[in-house]
């Protein structure tokens, strides 16, 4: 894969650290993500930077009430994008 520069997913800005919503395509906040509607069942996917040696797809979805919200988080190294590695193996 070739690597794109400044991919907008794998761009982390801002307090929380994280790239644009892969789903929407927008920059959204943690913060606007996890105050949506869940009864209208949302699905956000983004990367989120947690350290300099990690990075981490989130998922954050409805939760099977439609009450409130699930988050599942898987490290990658890649970013699924523009291919860009994400961490540095020697670190």
């Amino acid at each position: 894969m070739m690597e794109k520069k400044g991919c907008q997913y794998c761009d982390f800005q801002g307090p929380d650290n994280i790239g644009m919503e892969i789903n929407s395509q927008l920059r959204l906040s943690e913060e606007q993500m996890s105050q949506s509607d869940w009864e209208e069942g949302y699905w956000f996917n983004y990367l989120k930077k947690v350290s300099s040696k990690g990075v981490v797809l989130v998922s954050l979805h409805t939760d099977n009430e439609f009450y409130g919200c699930d988050s599942d988080e898987l490290r990658i190294h890649y970013c699924p994008i523009c291919g860009r590695k994400l961490i540095d193996e020697n670190s």
